[in-house]
This record gives C-alpha cells, sequence and structure tokens, in this order.
C-alpha cells in the first residue's frame, strides 16, 4: 500500500496550494463591487445571469468569479448546490473550470440548460438572431393563435394572467418555438419567452403576489407590447453572450465540448444527491437560501406553466415541498428550526461531496436584531455557521459586502437586510 496523501497534495492539482497568499488576495478585494468595466479588453470577466432572467435574490456574479479565479486552478471541479440561475456554473465555465449544479426550481433548470446550450463557441449567434426576427415577421394580429398551442403550454393558468392581445402574441411564440427544428433556435427563444413573462403580465405588484397566486383584477387587464420586449431580450441575451465568447480563455472550445457530453446540470435536491460523487469537487460557491425570505419556485409560476408543470397540481409537481427556508412557510412555529434542520442536512451532503483540502464559500446574510423575526434568523444563520466544523469544515476567513439598497428596496424583508458575509472554509 502506498504512502497516504496529505489533506494539501489531495487538492494540489486542483486548488491554490498557498491559502496564506489567497487569503492575502482576497483581503483586499472590494466585496461591494461598485465599479464595474475594470476588466481589460479582450479578458474573461464575469457573466451577469441576472440580467437575462428575473429571479429573486440571486448573488452577484463578481462573487464567484472571484473565488474560482484565486482559490482554483484551470479543470478544476466547481460545484453549487443551490444552482438557481447558474451564477456560480457560467463564472466556472468562463473560467475553464468544470462546472456542477443541483437546483430544485425546473424553470431555473430549463434556463440553466438553455443558456449552456447559448455558450457554444461553434454556433453562429447571428443566424440565431436573424432567423428568429424573420419569425416575428409572420405574426398577423387578426389570426388567433391560442388554439394550436403546444400541449405542453398550460394556456388554461396563463391566460388569466394576460389581456386577449398580450396572450394571443404570446401563444404566436410558444407556437414558432416548438415548431422549429434547431436547438439553439428553441434554447435562445425558451430563455427570452420566460423572462418576460413576468413583464407583459398585468401583475404589476411583485414577485410575492404571482407566488401568492394572486391574480390581476379586471381593472389591472393592459395589453403589454410582447415583442418589443421579446426582441430586446434576445438581442441584449445574445450580444452578451456573443461578448463573453470573444474573451474566453485558451482550452475553453476543448472543455466546452468535453462538458456537452456529460450531466452537469441536476434537478436535484442537494441533500439526496447522488449525481455527484463524493471528494470530487474542489470547490462549492453557493449562496443557500435565507430563512423564511423568498419563494424561489412559486416566484416562476408563470414560466412553470410556459414550460409545461402544473404549480397547482401538487402531486406532480414536487418542487415547492423541496424548498428551504420558503417565505410560504414564516408563519409556522417551527419554521426556523426546520430551516436550521434542512440546512445541516445539506451541509453534511456538500461537505460529502468536497475533496479534502477543497474549499466552500457560503455567502450569508447578517441581519439586523431591530425586530424579533429578525433576531431569530441571526441566530439561526449563527447556529448553522458555527456548526460546519462538525462535517470537517472549518473556517479560513470571511469577508463583508453591503447591499445595494436596490437590492433591498423591492420587498420589505430585504429592506433591513443591509450587509451579507462571505464565509470561506476549507475541508480536512
Amino acid at each position: 500500500m502506498g504512502k497516504s496523501k496529505t489533506v494539501a497534495e489531495y487538492a494540489m492539482s486542483s486548488v491554490v496550494g498557498d491559502i496564506r497568499r489567497a487569503k492575502a488576495i482576497l483581503k483586499n478585494i472590494n466585496w461591494n463591487f461598485y465599479q464595474t468595466g475594470a476588466f481589460a479588453p479582450h479578458e474573461v470577466y464575469p457573466f451577469n445571469c441576472r440580467k437575462h432572467h428575473w429571479y429573486p435574490a440571486t448573488f452577484v456574479s463578481e462573487i464567484p468569479f472571484t473565488m474560482v479565479e484565486i482559490l482554483t486552478l484551470p479543470n478544476a471541479v466547481v460545484y453549487d448546490p443551490f444552482g438557481g440561475i447558474g451564477t456560480t456554473y457560467f463564472q466556472a465555465l468562463l473560467l475553464n473550470r468544470k462546472p456542477l449544479a443541483t437546483e430544485i426550481c425546473r424553470v431555473a433548470i430549463e434556463y440553466m440548460r438553455s443558456l449552456f446550450v447559448l455558450f457554444n463557441p461553434e454556433i453562429d449567434l447571428n443566424r440565431i438572431r436573424s432567423n428568429i426576427e424573420t419569425t416575428l415577421r409572420d405574426f398577423n394580429e387578426h389570426e388567433d393563435y391560442t388554439s394550436d398551442v403546444p400541449k405542453r403550454v398550460l394556456v388554461n393558468r396563463l391566460l388569466h394572467w394576460y389581456s386577449e392581445r398580450t396572450l394571443n402574441q404570446l401563444c404566436f411564440l410558444f407556437n414558432r418555438m416548438a415548431a422549429s427544428r434547431s436547438g439553439t433556435i428553441k434554447a435562445a427563444m425558451g430563455i427570452s419567452i420566460s423572462a418576460i413573462l413576468k413583464m407583459v403580465s398585468s401583475q404589476n405588484r411583485g414577485w410575492g403576489c404571482i407566488a401568492d397566486n394572486m391574480l390581476p383584477k379586471k381593472e389591472q387587464i393592459k395589453d403589454k407590447g410582447v415583442f418589443d420586449m421579446f426582441r430586446k431580450h434576445m438581442n441584449g441575451l445574445l450580444d452578451d453572450i456573443s461578448g463573453h465568447l470573444n474573451c474566453v480563455m485558451q482550452g475553453y472550445n476543448r472543455l466546452y465540448r468535453e462538458i456537452s457530453t456529460q450531466q452537469t446540470i441536476f434537478h436535484e435536491d442537494v441533500r439526496v444527491c447522488e449525481s455527484i460523487p463524493d471528494n470530487s469537487v474542489d470547490l462549492v460557491i453557493t449562496s443557500p437560501p435565507y430563512p423564511n425570505m423568498t419563494d424561489y419556485v412559486t416566484s416562476q409560476r408563470l414560466s412553470y406553466y410556459f414550460w409545461g408543470f402544473d404549480l397547482i397540481d401538487k402531486s406532480s409537481v414536487k418542487d415547492v415541498g423541496m424548498e428551504i427556508g420558503a417565505r410560504s412557510r414564516r408563519s409556522r412555529t417551527d419554521s426556523i428550526d426546520k430551516y436550521f434542520t434542512d440546512m445541516q442536512q445539506a451541509n453534511e451532503a456538500i461537505s460529502a461531496k468536497i475533496k479534502p483540502g477543497g474549499f466552500a464559500c457560503y455567502v450569508m446574510p447578517m441581519f439586523s436584531t431591530d425586530n424579533e423575526n429578525n433576531k431569530s434568523r441571526r441566530r439561526i444563520v449563527r447556529r448553522v455557521l458555527s456548526s460546519m466544523d462538525e462535517l470537517d469544515l472549518i473556517q479560513e476567513d470571511e469577508y463583508e459586502r453591503i447591499l445595494p439598497a436596490k437590492r433591498r428596496s423591492h420587498n420589505i424583508k430585504w429592506a433591513t437586510l443591509e450587509r451579507e458575509k462571505i464565509y470561506l472554509f476549507r475541508k480536512v
């Protein structure tokens, strides 16, 4: 039997060897990321997933981009167990690391998988744009497109959220996407349709009303400019991807071809995920759900109906029941304790997947103590973090950041959340 490896030797080929130097660099970073455009021309830079699909409580792309770049080497395995819309996944991909993500929200899964298709360096994005633009010219406002909608789309659920004219325009897009034989056109159209569903709906009181299934009242029903929003979104999406593909590192094409033959985006609960082997991950970067703050699944209600998943039929879609820390459970007396139990199970699974010597970075809230709810949230977050060492995750450092006022202004629960911390752990 050969000599056993030390902790450092396990991850030597994929993560940095000198953690003290890495921590010195991380200490000097302004984690608020107020300034943009600091990257040199033709230098790989963060991809902002939030620009191309609205999704509540996501974290900024600069955090995983920075951590991946400083803590790992090319070909390292980078995993986000709460994948969301792929913020960590696509930073890792652009930096030539092997990305992995698990996520329970099917809309987020569809978005990530479609976005990955468009990051193929061998496709012609301008041709996709041209073909879709040609398709839009076929629309006839005097024709009824609602009767030919693909069976997958739950029009009976969607129709209550839109004016007749708006729904007819959406149904035209549904039909043309389904009729396309091109996987890349389907991917681009799928992202853009899903992204605008909330914007063109007549419920304009925020994602909480959509999460709570509060249909717009009759006086709220208004026509919206579907094609203008769709076209603007699609052009922005394709331009952004094209700009990033022009700056990718050497070896990106080879890595993309390799990853495209594998499954790397899993619709799974991290607590029971068996698709990712233990001791296989070099770096975890994630922003776990915060306690009683967000309904990730039901906030995407309209996109669920578009992708063919009926949230009202709970027997067919179990995603809601898998959520950790959901806002919808905030009135339950055991919600805070349940959050701790769920996070403990998640952290046990996450720790098992990290190689000895690998890292975990958690973005967690710093709740104020101005009311009892926030005090309870603050205590439970501290319990979660203090229990990490029991799972062989030893804290190396922490970095504080201020949340921008824009992020906090849209929801009263976020208004008192002014700061977050990024915690750096190392697996022993």
